[in-house]
């Protein structure tokens, strides 16, 4: 995992080019699912593969050392492929607060929200919600932010593509409210075409005071492995005198 320190910045930014080398990294994994990087490739990318149990997880997580009051705004940004298919299994994308394998926000029936973690903000897509589309979620304190919702139906790439890579990036300001960005362009959950600051921001997305890691998560939804392709993964805040 490669950071840079130029001055008055702090970044990570990992291409995932060195074959087998997780440093930096906690590969968290369940019943014979993997997380590995692919090793020769053009580019470079780390393939998530879940177990064959319905439940099964795997994911990546970085350090705990973002937090959005501390040289904000804070941004991540990741290159996410569902490989093969879209359907069967559920996907966080973004920042929480435990290294360990947890799914911090999940979608359910009727779109109902389930936050294991105390405080995360991401993306999320579960094939398990009604919508079948992706969320931008955000739990802070264990309070779920009030605006999570389906990302509105005007924006075109809301629903993930198979075998085809998505830019997923939040800029999160120093009062934990989050703006979201997919292949560029800004989306959220409000019905206003042109939006005004607070239709376009998550209010209350995260806890701004608490030190965050980045992460990407795959769940099947079945009794089959799912493959989810991260193509890198991007972090950045100012850096503190």
């Amino acid at each position: 995992m490669a950071t840079r320190t130029p001055f008055g910045r702090v970044e990570l930014w990992d291409d995932f080019l060195l074959s087998a080398d997780l440093t930096g990294w906690n590969d968290n994994t369940e019943n014979s699912g993997t997380a590995a990087i692919s090793a020769n490739v053009e580019d470079g990318y780390m393939d998530l593969i879940t177990g064959t149990t319905d439940g099964n997880r795997s994911q990546i997580t970085g350090e705990r050392v973002w937090r959005a009051e501390s040289g904000g705004p804070l941004i991540f940004e990741a290159g996410v492929v569902m490989i093969t298919a879209i359907t069967l299994r559920a996907v966080f994308v973004g920042f929480t607060d435990l290294t360990t394998i947890e799914m911090p926000i999940e979608v359910g029936a009727s779109d109902a929200l389930t936050t294991t973690a105390t405080d995360a903000v991401g993306f999320s897509y579960d094939t398990a919600s009604d919508a079948d589309r992706r969320f931008l979620v955000g739990v802070d304190s264990d309070v779920d932010a009030a605006g999570s919702a389906v990302v509105a139906a005007r924006f075109t790439q809301r629903l993930p593509v198979a075998g085809t890579d998505q830019a997923l990036r939040m800029v999160i300001s120093p009062n934990g409210e989050a703006t979201f960005y997919i292949n560029g362009l800004m989306v959220n959950t409000g019905s206003n075409l042109t939006g005004w600051l607070h239709d376009e921001m998550l209010d209350n997305a995260v806890s701004a005071n608490v030190n965050l890691c980045p992460t990407v998560l795959i769940e099947t939804r079945s009794a089959a492995a799912v493959t989810g392709r991260v193509d890198y993964i991007y972090c950045h805040k100012g850096r503190n005198p």
